[in-house]
């Protein structure tokens, strides 16, 4: 007659559980999330309007990686929505394309306007739409701002 221990069965057969959840934890791609943050927006009076400054910055974007040289590429536009609501699309755009012997933390990106007279004082927000040219994933971010006298 044998005689099995069912504790020890027990406990190979959760170590071994453990192992696999370990293993594949460790074989998974650590894929940082795209994301904006420090958003700042600001508009200065000049005669006869506003120069609106605005800035934000980027993270968690691909970065591809050739001949030790990391390379992304970030698409962005700007739309200003108004005190009323109506949203402005495209009051700005641009392309990030930059290379590196190292790999990037975070990125700006930055905007400047003129508006004329005819933007009235009030509240404004500005929109970043940000795309990783890479990945294909697409982010937003908003900061409001106000215009006065």
């Amino acid at each position: 007659m044998k005689f099995v221990n069912q504790n020890s069965y027990k406990g190979r057969i959760y170590s071994t559980l453990f192992l696999i959840v370990v293993f594949f934890s460790a074989c998974s791609s650590n894929e940082e999330k795209l994301e904006l943050f420090s958003a700042e927006a600001f508009a200065y009076s000049i005669s006869p309007g506003w120069e609106l400054n605005a800035t934000c910055r980027v993270k968690g974007f691909v970065q591809n990686e050739n001949n030790e040289i990391y390379s992304v590429k970030l698409s962005y536009m700007v739309d200003l929505k108004t005190p009323e609501g109506k949203l402005l699309e495209g009051i700005g755009e641009g392309l990030i394309d930059e290379k590196s012997k190292e790999r990037f933390a975070d990125l700006p990106i930055e905007m400047q306007a003129e508006l004329d007279s005819t933007y009235l004082p009030g509240k404004y927000k500005i929109i970043f739409n940000v795309t990783d040219d890479y990945s294909q994933k697409k982010i937003s971010i908003e900061k409001e701002f106000e215009l006065s006298e």
